[in-house]
């Protein structure tokens, strides 16, 4: 059976409403999707089951800065071979058949449903929490295209891209060289080793999407470095464990893919001991019940330092 996600599903699993703008994209956006059949249900779960005992699995980490600079560097060429800029996405999205939606899999009847969605509700994210930042700063910005769109969003803010892969801070500057955005800037930040000479203009808002990930457990770094230089509001669209459920199988099958692959964990725990401390405030934390063939990697968190 075909289903379609409409304004109101959107809003209802995110927990909020959704700018007449954000409106129009879901409705010209074709989300529809289709129910599995439990053969395909069992035949996922033995997928994902085997993919979790091999041994070799690639893990996140400070190692694998490489693959991102050879993954961002694909995308640099492909810009600078005169691909529309609008085109300039990771080549993760689009590639596997079934997704995730309300704790269940379904099959996507259109290509790239997964950035479709995926990219409305980071866009809803920004729209709600980031559109009044004197200057936004994406951390993990990879070739930038959240930060192009936020301007949608944000007519006035700078636009600050940090990654750690240099090909990043090219895409940026191939961006301003063609003067589809001026008021942008790239810059190289390792989360692992923060530049503590960075720092945040009164009204600044940060944000990251699917980049801490790729911290694991190593995080505490970062968040300090946040907490010294006070940015007004931080804002997370990341893998967290904490507000998934243990007892739903899909879930659980995402947790478990998480600690495999050495994905962000234990963040918004820290987060929460740091509220109780007084240090922090969290303005949000929710799941947004959408994701990707092994993981519900989108999940928000909001808070600001003391």
């Amino acid at each position: 059976m075909r289903h379609r996600i409409s304004v109101a599903d959107l809003e209802t699993a995110l927990n909020g409403s959704l700018c007449p703008l954000l409106r129009e994209r879901v409705e010209l956006a074709d989300l529809t999707y289709e129910n599995i059949s439990p053969e395909e249900r069992d035949a996922y779960l033995i997928e994902v089951i085997e993919t979790l005992i091999k041994p070799n699995i690639v893990k996140a980490g400070p190692h694998r800065r490489a693959d991102w600079e050879v993954g961002w560097s694909e995308n640099l060429a492909a810009l600078q071979q005169g691909t529309p800029v609008e085109a300039i996405m990771p080549r993760y999205h689009g590639k596997n058949r079934l997704v995730r939606w309300r704790q269940e899999l379904v099959r996507p009847v259109a290509p790239l449903f997964d950035y479709r969605i995926h990219t409305i509700i980071v866009d809803w994210a920004i729209d709600t929490f980031l559109k009044q930042a004197s200057s936004l700063y994406e951390f993990g910005c990879g070739p930038a295209y959240h930060l192009l769109r936020a301007r949608q969003f944000n007519a006035g803010a700078r636009l600050v891209g940090l990654d750690w892969a240099t090909a990043s801070q090219k895409i940026i500057g191939e961006i301003v060289s063609r003067g589809i955005e001026k008021n942008i800037q790239g810059v190289n930040f390792d989360f692992f080793h923060p530049d503590h000479a960075i720092d945040f203009p009164p009204g600044s808002g940060v944000y990251t999407v699917a980049a801490l990930e790729q911290v694991g457990a190593d995080f505490e770094p970062f968040l300090q470095f946040l907490i010294k230089k006070r940015p007004t509001i931080c804002v997370h669209l990341e893998p967290v464990e904490e507000l998934l459920d243990q007892r739903n199988l899909v879930d659980r099958l995402s947790q478990l893919y998480f600690q495999k692959r050495n994905y962000l964990r234990g963040f918004l725990t820290r987060l929460r001991e740091l509220r109780d401390l007084g240090q922090i405030t969290i303005h949000r934390e929710q799941r947004t019940y959408t994701g990707s063939f092994f993981i519900e990697g989108h999940s928000l968190v909001v808070w600001s330092p003391n």
